[in-house]
C-alpha cells in the first residue's frame, strides 16, 4: 500500500515498522527488531522532512527505540547519537509547546542517561538524568500517578549514575521525589 500510495500509507507504514522492532525486541530478536526500527526512522525523516509539526515527534520516538535497541547489541556511538537527536528534536518541540513535550523530553533524556549507564559512563550520564528528573518534576507533583513510572525509572537510573560515579545523589532534587512516592 505504502508503495502504491506513500502519501496516505506511509505514516501507518512507519508506525507499523516502530511498533514491530519493539515488539523484536521484547522477544529477544535484537538485531530484526534494529532492521525494521531503522526502517521506521528513514520513514518518519522523510516524512518530518515534509511536515514537521506532524512527524518529528514520531522521529523522536523511534529514534530513542532506535538508541535502546542499538545500546542492547552493544553500539554506543550508534546508541548515543539516535538519542541525542531525540533530545534534540524534542528539546526544539518542547521549547514551542512545554506542556505537551516536555514529559517527552524528560524521557528522551532519561533514555540518554540510560545509556551512559549500559555503557559504564556515569559521570556523562548524571546531567542528561538530572535535567530528566528537573522537567518531569512539577508534573510528577501536580499528577504523580500519571507520571510515577517515568519518574521512578529516572530517578533509579539518577541512582545508578551517582553510585557508579562516587557520588552522592542531589538531596535537594530527590528528597521532594522519594517523598512524593513513599505517598504513593
Amino acid at each position: 500500500l505504502a508503495r502504491r500510495n506513500p502519501d496516505a500509507f506511509a505514516p501507518d507504514l512507519a508506525m507499523s515498522l516502530n511498533n514491530l522492532g519493539m515488539m523484536r525486541s521484547n522477544l529477544g530478536r535484537r538485531e530484526d527488531a534494529l532492521t525494521a526500527t531503522e526502517e521506521a526512522v528513514t520513514l518518519y525523516r522523510r516524512l518530518a522532512q515534509r511536515n514537521p509539526d506532524a512527524f518529528e515527534p514520531d522521529l523522536a520516538t523511534s529514534l530513542n527505540n532506535l538508541g535502546d535497541g542499538y545500546s542492547s547489541v552493544g553500539r554506543r556511538e550508534d546508541a548515543l547519537a539516535a538519542t541525542e537527536e531525540a533530545v534534540a528534536i524534542r528539546r526544539c518541540l518542547a521549547q514551542r509547546n512545554p506542556d505537551a513535550f516536555e514529559p517527552d523530553l524528560a524521557n528522551s533524556l532519561w533514555l540518554t542517561g540510560f545509556v551512559y549507564n549500559a555503557f559504564s559512563e556515569y559521570e556523562a550520564a548524571l546531567d542528561p538524568l538530572k535535567e530528566g528528573l528537573r522537567l518531569l518534576l512539577p508534573r510528577f507533583e501536580r499528577l504523580p500517578a500519571a507520571h510515577a513510572r517515568q519518574m521512578q525509572g529516572t530517578l533509579s537510573a539518577y541512582r545508578e549514575a551517582c553510585e557508579g560515579a562516587g557520588r552522592e545523589p542531589d538531596a535537594a532534587l530527590i528528597d521532594p521525589i522519594n517523598a512524593i512516592l513513599e505517598r504513593l
